[in-house]
């Protein structure tokens, strides 16, 4: 919470220091900046080449599907090393994996991600 008040301040002193006028004027908006960038923090996270051709993907839990119990988007990366590993950006959620040797969940939060079990993640969306 300190953190995003002083980065509140930072940005409120830069508008004034553009535009002129008082701290207060802008503190408002400063801490609806603060918060968003607050909860765009995002991590790396990368997929290992199994090196048999199989596909390797990463999915974003959106919610719950009548069939496949979660509902999951799909996300593409254009990042991959010489190896064929794969490199994603993650925002804060829960997202499953599968590398073709495993196939797990995660959950990302501020920044760093954590391995979480499927029955986490059924009790968060269910």
């Amino acid at each position: 919470m300190k953190q995003i008040m002083v980065r509140a301040w930072e940005i409120a002193k830069g508008a004034v220091a553009k535009f002129g006028g008082k701290v207060r004027e802008y503190l408002a908006e400063a801490l609806r900046q603060a918060w968003a960038e607050i909860k765009t923090v995002k991590t790396s996270f990368r997929l290992r080449n199994d090196k048999k051709g199989k596909r390797t993907w990463l999915a974003k839990i959106t919610g719950t599907h009548p069939t496949y119990k979660l509902a999951r988007t799909f996300i593409e990366t254009d990042e991959t090393d010489w190896l064929g590993n794969k490199y994603f950006e993650l925002e804060n959620g829960y997202y499953q994996y599968d590398n073709s040797k495993e196939r797990g969940y995660v959950k990302v939060e501020n920044g760093t991600w954590k391995d979480v079990s499927y029955q986490e993640v059924l009790s968060v969306f269910a």
